[in-house]
């Protein structure tokens, strides 16, 4: 495997929490070493978290389209808002 897929890899499984303590430590200990692989991280995080806000604004997107379909049924929609009166 490439050294930066092999970057990429040990990078998730710690951002993931999938190493075991000696892991964590020698990996943390290896990223305080190398401004390089802080960086790496650092990004790593950022898209980490940009795929998860990508997937709730979808799954968010599904249900809108979810919530429209069903209120365009007129009986579905009646019984709806009468529960709610």
């Amino acid at each position: 495997m490439r050294k930066q897929l092999s970057d990429i890899r040990d990078i998730e499984q710690y951002l993931e929490q999938q190493l075991d303590t000696a892991g964590q430590r020698v990996f943390e200990a290896r990223a305080l070493t190398s401004p390089v692989l802080a960086e790496q991280i650092s990004y790593q995080q950022k898209i980490i978290q940009l795929i998860r806000w990508l997937g709730r604004r979808h799954r968010r997107q599904q249900l809108d389209n979810l919530y429209q379909q069903l209120m365009t049924d007129e009986t579905y929609h009646q019984q709806i808002t009468s529960i709610f009166q």
